[in-house]
């Protein structure tokens, strides 16, 4: 083969340039949280984006004397499954004693995506201090949310804690206790215990924010209930632990791959060479069905995680090797084509294959990741 240093040279340049691509697009996308600009640092800003929001939904005449400062704080968390996560912790609220209040604010919540029968509620204290009652609970509870695992193993996600005021009057509304924290800036950890642990999680910030919701009904009320309701959400931002993932999904991919190309340098079309007496169908099909079933069992791994999930960031690397596996085996087949056949399909012991396996492999990962990350 003609020039073989030089594309020899450019298979390897082109590989490493891909590595270094795909590389750079893991860290950016490792990196690439942005701090929540809707949460809220202060009271004042809790309160007049409250107010703006109950104002939209035509309700702007609450007094503050009716607004129960609400405060969280964590204690554990626990991804229990995809869309289960357990948490722990203390939640207190101040109610306002105010006899000429228009509205009477009364203590009490709720957290509607609470799993029935896992949580659990126990009231520790409740005490006298400036003109205020504060209430304060125990509470472990399982919560079911939705989560976008779609660039899993680089991905984001948000523990989103929904507190709801059980005052079916409608006539308390909660606002966070952000007083009770000494730093509520971006990017900050308020109510959140130091020691807590996450396994394969690291913690990005926590925050207080509102959410808009609509509920089309006024449940049974004469009185017409707002279209969008302001609600108190305690979030907790999370990021995956990307070296724990390297080892559990990318390092056994890259392996595979390894493996398939050591292949490649068992099949050769000169029929006199020590290649083709070493050389057997048999082996090859043998070893490409091996690694098949380590892709198929990775690959399985992967969709029990995430059945809900349509197809994730690490599925695609899976579908690359099936490619690969497939083209191959392929190519071993062609070895016993007639010498005539041979000489048009392919030449040089199948070099060209050789060269382009590395280069091609790593351009559709960088392509895909591209595609999915960006």
């Amino acid at each position: 083969m003609q020039n073989f240093r030089f594309y020899l040279r450019l298979s390897i340049f082109s590989t490493l340039f891909g590595v270094l691509a795909l590389a750079s697009m893991w860290y950016q996308a490792d990196k690439a949280f942005q701090p929540t600009e809707l949460q809220l640092t202060s009271v004042s800003m809790a309160r007049d984006n409250q107010n703006d929001k109950l104002t939209l939904a035509g309700n702007d005449n609450v007094p503050k004397c009716a607004q129960v400062a609400t405060g969280v704080y964590l204690q554990s968390l626990n991804v229990h499954s995809t869309n289960d996560i357990h948490i722990s912790g203390y939640i207190w609220q101040k109610v306002p004693i105010a006899p000429d209040c228009p509205l009477q604010a009364k203590a009490g919540f709720n957290f509607p995506e609470a799993v029935e029968g896992a949580s659990e509620f126990r009231k520790e204290n409740e005490t006298i201090q400036d003109n205020q009652i504060l209430h304060r609970w125990y509470f472990a509870a399982t919560l079911r949310q939705t989560f976008d695992y779609s660039k899993y193993p680089l991905d984001h996600q948000t523990v989103s804690l929904r507190i709801l005021s059980s005052d079916v009057d409608g006539q308390s509304i909660l606002i966070p206790d952000l007083a009770a924290y000494p730093d509520t800036s971006m990017n900050s950890y308020l109510g959140l215990d130091s020691d807590i642990v996450l396994a394969d999680w690291l913690i990005e910030e926590t925050f207080f924010d509102f959410k808009t919701t609509t509920y089309h009904t006024n449940f049974g009320y004469q009185a017409v209930a707002a279209e969008k309701i302001p609600e108190l959400h305690f979030n907790v931002a999370l990021k995956r632990k990307f070296k724990n993932a390297l080892m559990i999904n990318l390092i056994p991919v890259f392996t595979v791959a390894i493996l398939l190309f050591t292949a490649l340098p068992t099949i050769g079309r000169e029929r006199n060479t020590p290649t083709f007496q070493d050389f057997s169908i048999k082996a090859v099909i043998g070893t490409m069905s091996a690694l098949l079933l380590v892709v198929v069992l990775l690959h399985a791994n992967i969709r029990a995680k995430f059945p809900a999930q349509s197809i994730v960031y690490i599925e695609y690397f899976y579908l690359l090797l099936y490619t690969a596996l497939i083209l191959v085996a392929l190519c071993s087949f062609v070895f016993f084509t007639p010498a005539n056949l041979q000489h048009n399909l392919v030449r040089h012991n199948f070099m060209l294959a050789k060269l382009i396996y590395w280069p091609s492999l790593i351009l559709a990962m960088v392509i895909v990741s591209y595609w999915v990350l960006f």
